[in-house]
């Protein structure tokens, strides 16, 4: 089993009580961390899947703590798989602060981005009307 430390991602077989790379806790890090935070902390987490996975029960959970790290992905990040799953999660949660970085995905991203931006940033704009 890998093992990685929450701070700085550094790689380990056997779970350390301290990081030797950044000498963080590891486990007092983890457990003073809601679920939701920890989930927000692994959109970052080097493993390709994991950030995917994560954005996806953060969209379930419609975690709205979530927004400013899921549109920071949207903007900064290069795959098109991470992008789409931040957009999905983005549209699941519904919060209209998403409303500007979803018109830029339609604009700047990938095509599977912008067909999944068009979708959301109609559903977001439908759940705000809704609301109004």
């Amino acid at each position: 089993m890998i093992y990685y430390c929450t701070q700085c991602w550094a790689e380990f077989r056997v779970a350390p009580k301290l990081c030797p790379n950044c000498g963080a806790q590891i486990e007092a890090i983890d457990h003073k961390r809601t679920y939701i935070e920890k989930l927000i902390r692994g959109l970052e987490h080097p493993e390709p899947q994991t950030p995917v996975r994560c954005a996806w029960i953060l969209g379930q959970l419609q975690a709205r703590a979530a927004v400013p790290a899921l549109v920071r992905l949207v903007r900064e990040s290069s795959d098109p798989y991470l992008v789409e799953a931040a957009v999905e999660a983005l549209d699941k949660i519904g919060d209209s602060c998403a409303l500007e970085v979803l018109q830029w995905a339609i604009e700047n991203g990938s095509l599977r981005v912008r067909q999944r931006a068009a979708a959301a940033l109609k559903n977001v704009l439908d759940g705000a009307e809704a609301r109004a």
